[in-house]
């Protein structure tokens, strides 16, 4: 060992739950604030090891624990430290180490100086991370500093280091590591250990040794209550060196016991070993110092060192590869979510994200929009999913349905279950589920076979509409959208339907349909809101039958564009979504308009969070145009309208077959048959043209009609 005095410098280990948790805040707190100091702790583990290394620092998920209380632990040394997180990999490399550890780090010289690290020792040991996260690739670039003056006076040792065991009696051994356990880990870092007249051992606080340091001092030829002092610190070295604590305990005692340290020896007891019993002690003096005030003051005035070597022992920073070693579909969680929270960084920083992801989505239909749907759902970070459906795939499916492989369709396998499967290759953490089922539909005769496997069909289609909280119409004929619009209007969920031609494309928001008295929409109102928007069959003057029947191939299939499935299927769920955040929810009002400068000053509290909310959307790729339109509701509509959902309630199944098996039940229980016999109808059906023209008694007598 050298005369003179060297200092081993420290080691830290980060856990990857350090960074795990890190990466968590960074995304729902920090986000781009580069500049905000992160507070944040570490620990030495004091458990026996049986590694000869020095113990690092360990940084792990509970170091951004605010509650520092919580995670003090009688096993382990506290370290207090501060982090700064740097938004690009350039930003860190340009970062100016001596001024980043000048600024943060200056805390110990002023803790010092105001004696408060007399009280809380733990201030001498803090330290200092400097950072960038690759959240991509879960990359962490990471470099920690332990502050300390670099213009520490030159030190010799006075005798040879020595054992603890050959400095203190088995007695005061014993005392030592009694006291050192019974210490707080924030005390374990640095405390003091003084030795009585009547030779009894006593483990205390900083500011008693210094107390009692400076009576020997001033009272020397005067009897003390104690004969030595000893200060110690924790060492996680294991060399015949110091380790690099020692630095800031001697600069302390150099500001508040000057005259004794500058030129008398200063005794020193590096604890080491997880009950003291390894430790050693060392006799320290100051090298010959002609004026101490200017060497004490050259102390506390020179710049900051204490930056760590990296594992190749070069000065550099350290790199955590964890793209391995964390959960793979946790891994899939948050990856799959970071679109979504850096929208909440600068664009949207309102947007609930909660609100969205809790959502239980019930796709009615399997087909291509069913799958584009889907897929659309998952990016908006939707983890409940039911597909229903009850037709396999084929291999005139692949190509256009994007859930489905060859395979799905050599196996024949049922539509909702490849569905099911496929999204959960994409999310292995989501809920998602597949059930075949036929959906009954007015037109299509039940028969008394079909009765048993219908009345289950209603009852399970009941509780999956309960269960969701929205339900996408993506079917591929008009009457199968028939019962769960009644289902959706008679439980007031939120309904939205998306319906294909060949170029051509409708998108729409079912009304709310939470009104007992049936009343009459407001048919001048220019954008109408909730429980005056209509359903997808309130334009209808017939009710929905049999599609099927009669047709050729091209007739029964939808023979569409390939591109237009996942337009629509876009607009659908950006629809929802709009919806969602929302100020009135499914209340809000409907956009009309295409463009934001047609919008005038009254029309912009029609805005939510993302924009406006239209009622139904209509486009067509013959033109590439796309229009906002609107439906009000219809009092006499087969699907929605007040008597169809009355009916419902009442009769349930029996409602259903004399839909499905009674030719015109719906027209006459919705009174549209009575409506269409009217000689007047052509007359007013041109009123409601010209509604701005009519007389105000014939506007409350149209009001409802088709």
């Amino acid at each position: 060992m050298s005369k003179f005095v060297k200092f081993t410098k420290l080691r830290t280990s980060t856990d990857h739950t350090f960074w795990a948790k890190f990466a968590e805040l960074k995304i729902d707190k920090f986000k781009l604030d580069e500049k905000a100091v992160i507070n944040i702790s570490g620990s030495y583990d004091l458990q026996p090891s049986n590694e000869a290394n020095m113990k690092p620092l360990v940084l792990d998920f509970s170091s951004f624990n605010e509650d520092v209380d919580s995670i003090l632990h009688t096993s382990s040394v506290f370290c207090c430290g501060k982090m700064i997180n740097k938004n690009t990999l350039e930003a860190f490399k340009q970062t100016h180490l001596a001024a980043f550890i000048e600024l943060l780090g200056r805390d110990i010289i002023e803790s010092i100086k105001d004696g408060s690290s007399l009280k809380d020792p733990s201030k001498l040991s803090l330290f200092l991370l400097l950072a960038y996260s690759d959240l991509k690739k879960y990359k962490f670039y990471y470099w920690v500093a332990h502050p300390t003056p670099l213009e520490l006076p030159e030190m010799y040792y006075e005798e040879p280091q020595r054992p603890v065991d050959e400095e203190f009696t088995a007695a005061h051994l014993e005392d030592l590591s009694k006291g050192f356990l019974q210490l707080n880990s924030k005390s374990k870092n640095y405390f003091a250990v003084l030795i009585s007249c009547e030779n009894n051992m006593i483990v205390t606080d900083l500011a008693t040794g210094v107390n009692a340091l400076e009576k020997l001092e001033v009272y020397e030829k005067e009897p003390q209550e104690y004969n030595e002092v000893y200060f110690a610190f924790y060492d996680p070295c294991t060399s015949s060196e110091p380790g690099w604590p020692l630095r800031n305990l001697l600069s302390l005692l150099f500001w508040h016991c000057p005259t004794h340290c500058f030129t008398k020896v200063i005794k020193v007891v590096s604890i080491r070993g997880n009950k003291a019993q390894k430790s050693i002690v060392y006799k320290l003096r100051v090298k010959q110092c002609e004026n101490t005030k200017k060497a004490r003051d050259s102390l506390f005035n020179s710049h900051l060192v204490g930056w760590e070597s990296n594992t190749n022992g070069k000065l550099g920073p350290n790199i955590a590869d964890l793209s391995d070693a964390m959960d793979p579909t946790r891994l899939s969680d948050r990856a799959i979510n970071l679109n979504l929270k850096l929208m909440k960084w600068r664009l949207v920083p309102n947007l609930d994200l909660e609100k969205i992801s809790s959502l239980k989505c019930l796709l009615l239909g399997a087909g291509t929009l069913g799958c584009s749907v889907a897929r659309v759902l998952l990016g908006w970070g939707v983890s409940n999913i039911t597909f229903v459906d009850n037709s396999n795939v084929s291999h005139s499916n692949t190509v256009r349905q994007s859930l489905y492989s060859h395979q799905d369709a050599v196996e024949r396998k049922f539509k909702a279950h490849a569905a099911k499967d496929a999204l959960l290759k994409i999310r292995p953490s989501m809920n998602v589920e597949g059930v075949v089922l036929h959906i009954p539909m007015p037109g299509h005769v039940v028969g008394e076979s079909m009765m048993e496997t219908t009345q289950e069909a209603l009852a399970k289609l009941e509780e999956l509409v309960n269960s969701s909280d929205v339900v996408f119409f993506l079917l591929d004929s008009r009457e199968a959208r028939w019962l769960p619009t009644v289902l959706c209007a008679a439980t007031h969920k939120i309904a939205i339907n998306a319906a294909l031609g060949f170029d051509s494309f409708t998108v729409q928001r079912h009304g709310t349909r939470n009104s007992s008295v049936p009343s009459s929409p407001d048919l001048e109102e220019k954008n109408p809101c909730g429980p005056d928007l209509g359903c997808y069959f309130c334009n209808d003057v017939t009710q929905p039958g049999n599609s099927q029947t009669d047709r050729t191939l091209d007739q029964q299939c939808t023979v569409s564009r390939p591109g237009l499935s996942q337009i629509a299927a876009g607009l659908a769920v950006e629809l929802l979504v709009a919806l969602l955040q929302h100020p009135k929810g499914i209340e809000a009002g409907a956009l009309m308009g295409n463009n934001r400068e047609t919008i005038n000053s009254s029309d912009a509290e029609l805005a939510g969070l993302l924009g406006g909310v239209p009622h139904t959307i209509r486009g067509s790729l013959w033109n590439y145009d796309m229009q906002l339109t609107i439906t009000h509701r219809f009092t006499s509509c087969t699907a929605c309208s007040l008597p169809i959902v009355t009916e419902y309630k009442n009769r349930g199944l029996s409602f259903v077959l004399d839909a499905c098996n009674v030719p015109n039940y719906l027209e006459k229980l919705s009174g549209l048959e009575q409506l269409l016999k009217r000689p007047d109808l052509d007359e007013l059906c041109y009123t409601l043209d010209n509604l701005s023209d009519a007389d105000d008694d014939d506007v409350d007598e149209l009001k409802g009609a088709p």
